[in-house]
């Protein structure tokens, strides 16, 4: 099977998820070290941001720098967008002049358009389902605090049933990790999330249990995350 051109969900990158955390680790060393690779050197990688950002546009700024890429910053007022441009053929466009496109967007819908029409890679840097490269960093972290090892170790979630909270079904799903999330009763996951979530535990051994009573969530966890209980 034909890997996917982007990554808009977690669950596209999901059977491949540990070689790339792995891949992570091995480049964080080499970082450290003063060795960066330059896998992006006389690529440019445009990054479209609809709404402000600070820990997700330095990440993507600096990390396309320290693989050797120009990363290009544009807000939607810089592009035609702003006035009326369709999605599609924004995608055309700079897909002529860029190598890969970073979109940070209100509506999932208008990553998917944007992934449609693009002839290059599309990364999704937060939209109204999911914020997946939030999961993947985050990860990375429990992956070097646990020494590697994802089974075996309990994750709670304490907050809604937002956008995070989606990608990191799908992502501790995918790795092994079981998960006990706490939201309120009214704003709970996407059940279509939790559908393919299940699907990704069942496969990987995980558990995946959703509660509303925050403290139950968190007895007996390894880790907490914690967002707003209610967006």
């Amino acid at each position: 099977m034909a890997r996917p051109k982007d990554l808009l969900s977690i669950a596209d990158v999901a059977d491949r998820l540990p070689a790339i955390l792995a891949r992570a680790a091995a480049l964080k060393r080499l970082r450290a070290r003063g060795r960066s690779p330059t896998p992006l050197r006389g690529r440019t990688v445009a990054m479209i941001f609809e709404k402000p950002s600070t820990r997700t546009r330095t990440s993507f700024e600096v990390g396309i720098h320290d693989l050797g890429g120009q990363p290009l910053v544009l807000s939607a007022m810089d592009l035609q967008l702003g006035r009326g441009e369709t999605i599609a053929d924004t995608a055309r466009v700079l897909s002529r002049y860029v190598d890969g496109l970073v979109y940070r967007a209100f509506r999932h819908a208008d990553e998917v358009e944007l992934a449609k029409w693009a002839s290059v890679p599309v990364i999704n840097a937060l939209d109204d389902l999911e914020h997946p490269c939030q999961i993947v960093a985050d990860l990375l972290t429990m992956r070097e605090r646990w020494k590697g090892k994802f089974r075996g170790h309990r994750l709670a979630w304490i907050g809604d049933g937002n956008n995070v909270l989606h990608s990191l079904l799908l992502g501790t799903a995918a790795v092994g990790i079981d998960l006990v999330a706490a939201t309120p009763a009214a704003y709970g996951p996407r059940p279509e999330i939790v559908e393919a979530a299940r699907a990704l535990s069942r496969r990987s051994g995980a558990t995946l249990d959703l509660v509303h009573d925050p403290a139950a969530a968190a007895r007996g966890a390894d880790a907490l995350y914690t967002d707003v209980w209610v967006s």
